[in-house]
């Protein structure tokens, strides 16, 4: 199927990330960069077919004449889990009264009989409930979609996949996964998010909170996170832009190849903090209450801080040996938490928030 190739054309892709831009650190500068524009040409490409035909689908799909709906509800045990996945369609997850989970679904198509060829299978068990779209199996071009809204118990968690979807999640209290291929992913208010990750659309959380390490994810697409309490928060974009704000965490990794980097929020004691940008400026905003030892570092722009950070001469420049690199090593306060900042291509920015 089309949809199988874009898929393993975005895992190659990911492999060739995983793979050729770390071998390629260790040589020369100009090695890191062909590297790195290659990796994200690649993934890029992969994004952009998948978001084409996703797109293409649920267009056709959406623009049917012909409407079905779908309602059941299933009892769900105090902390279960929602288990859904869909093709096309947006889904729509919020926290109800009760102990049940109330499913309404829209089917959409060209025609009567295509609707009938594509099923809703809710599978209840006491701890669990699924839910999967299901599309005939020898059939090609059945354009349907179906648009979830989905009620989960107070304290029930969900895991959410679709391929063509934007996936809206409100007030989840139980761990929470949200995950699309070609969609935006929106979450607010949960209260134990594990992951909110697409490959084509981005991903916006508000006022969240995980009790262990959160994943926040694209390929093609701008991370917005604010008011996130996490242990740990992982961050990672091939062509986007990174805003964090108001982020209370002991450890954040960023990265991005082709982004800026934005970071507005006061450091924890002991904290680490380790943003990277290929192509884009990294600018952190945070208070003077909490010291860092700072390293950062950029190839081709400027590093300015609004602290007082004693720094530490570049030895290699100093004895001009290698490339001009502008690189700063200093310590700011106690030095409790640890700042590292690294782009090739862009200015550093420490602001006094």
């Amino acid at each position: 199927m089309k949809t199988q190739r874009i898929l393993t054309s975005i895992v190659l892709a990911g492999a060739l990330l995983l793979t050729a831009a770390p071998r390629a650190v260790a040589g020369p500068q100009g090695e890191v960069d062909r590297a790195m524009a290659a990796v994200s040409r690649a993934i890029a490409e992969a994004a952009r077919s998948m978001d084409r035909h996703a797109h293409t689908f649920a267009a056709d799909a959406q623009s049917g004449k012909v409407t079905e709906k779908f309602a059941k509800t299933v009892p769900l045990a105090k902390g279960g889990m929602l288990d859904l996945s869909n093709i096309s369609g947006n889904i729509t997850i919020t926290v109800g009264a009760g102990d049940q989970v109330v499913i309404d679904a829209t089917k959409r198509g060209r025609t009567a009989e295509e609707l009938k060829e594509v099923t809703i299978d809710v599978t209840p068990s006491p701890n669990r409930v699924e839910v999967r779209t299901r599309y005939p199996e020898n059939k090609r071009n059945i354009s349907v979609s179906v648009e979830y809204h989905v009620t989960i118990p107070r304290g029930a968690g969900a895991t959410i996949k679709s391929i063509s979807s934007d996936v809206t999640a409100t007030g989840v209290d139980g761990e929470l996964s949200a995950n699309s291929i070609s969609g935006d992913v929106h979450v607010t208010g949960a209260a134990n998010l594990r992951a909110a990750k697409t490959v084509s659309g981005d991903v916006t959380l508000d006022n969240a909170t995980s009790t262990g390490a959160c994943a926040v994810k694209t390929i093609s697409g701008d991370l917005t996170v604010r008011g996130l309490k996490a242990r740990e928060v992982q961050i990672d974009t091939i062509s986007g832009d990174v805003k964090l704000d108001n982020v209370v965490t002991d450890r954040v990794t960023s990265k991005s190849i082709s982004g800026n980097v934005q970071f507005a929020a006061p450091l924890a004691k002991g904290g680490r903090y380790e943003m990277t940008s290929h192509s884009g400026d990294i600018t952190i905003q945070t208070g003077d209450k909490v010291g860092f030892e700072l390293t950062a570092s950029s190839f081709s722009g400027s590093i300015n801080t609004d602290l007082a950070v004693t720094t530490k001469g570049d030895a290699a420049n100093e004895a001009g040996r290698g490339p001009r690199r502008h690189s700063v090593q200093g310590t700011f306060g106690d030095g409790s938490a640890v700042l590292q900042l690294s782009t090739f291509s862009g200015d550093i920015k420490i602001v006094k928030k």
